[in-house]
């Protein structure tokens, strides 16, 4: 029986410091939105009027707009990595990453995890820094399972066991639109803590389903409306094959699975003229 009320003590502080964040330095959305409105219509949009961290999101809507017309959209495309890196390297994800840093950490010091699992590890980067908190927090006896969709990750799983010797650390290729791995049928131990990071947009409310079966904690991490109506910037990443996610949906699939669904960062949603919610934990 997982403690409900440890895990939403752990989780306290990490997100006192994200509202207190937000709250400060990303104090108003909404000029971000209208900055997205512009871009939509074809008009100018002057990077200087807007706060420096909203800037490489302004222009990376701006390259989507005008990549997504002129050709189809290639990931690979050297100027569509370079402004996805600098948003990754910028103010906002920088938040994001360490808010979910400190959640998982959090969470794994105050309730007994068997297991703890990433979904969408990317450039491992998050990952890194997880293995950095469990080595510190003496947490090297919980084996840590990373994915990705793309096969990099075996890469990325290499370098962290080369700088991580003691943690138990595996990787797998996992494709959420596909469902459920095969890697989990051999059984891990529990209770299991998964965070997924930025994949439902790309794999739809599906990925919910595909990781509830292993899932006894989880930590999704995805800009969730809960408006119910498309903003700008949404019909902007849709340009791109990023799908609309709407919370009350989500909630639906979560409670199928989960007996808890709460939401992390409630309290600064409306404080900072957000349309979405961005940190959901659902325990069962």
């Amino acid at each position: 029986m997982i403690d409900k009320q440890a895990v939403l003590a752990g989780i306290a502080a990490a997100i006192k410091r994200y509202n207190h964040k937000m709250s400060h330095d990303f104090s108003d959305w909404q000029p971000l939105e209208d900055a997205a409105g512009l871009l939509l219509q074809r008009k100018p949009v002057n990077e200087e009027e807007y706060i420096p961290a909203f800037r490489p999101l302004i222009r990376m809507m701006r390259l989507i707009m005008e990549k997504s017309e002129a050709s189809s959209w290639d990931w690979s495309d050297p100027d569509v990595l370079a402004v996805f890196h600098e948003v990754s390297q910028g103010a906002v994800y920088t938040l994001f990453a360490e808010t979910i840093v400190d959640i998982v950490t959090g969470i794994i010091t105050s309730a007994d995890i068997g297991t703890l699992v990433e979904v969408g590890a990317g450039s491992g980067t998050v990952s890194a820094a997880i293995c950095r908190a469990m080595t510190k927090n003496i947490k090297t006896g919980v084996p840590f399972i990373i994915s990705d969709q793309s096969p990099m990750i075996r890469q990325t799983a290499e370098r962290l066991r080369g700088d991580y010797p003691e943690l138990t650390i595996a990787d797998i290729v996992w494709d959420l639109r596909t469902g459920a791995h095969e890697y989990f049928n051999r059984g891990i131990k529990k209770p299991v803590l998964v965070f997924e990071r930025f994949c439902m947009p790309y794999a739809g409310y599906g990925a919910i389903d595909a990781i509830a079966g292993i899932a006894d904690i989880l930590i999704l991490v995805d800009d969730l409306n809960i408006t119910g109506e498309m903003a700008s910037f949404d019909r902007i990443y849709e340009r791109i094959g990023a799908q609309f996610l709407v919370f009350e949906e989500a909630r639906k699939r979560l409670e199928r699975h989960f007996s808890l669904v709460h939401v992390c960062d409630r309290d600064i949603i409306e404080m900072v003229n957000s349309p979405v919610t961005s940190f959901t934990l659902a325990i069962k």
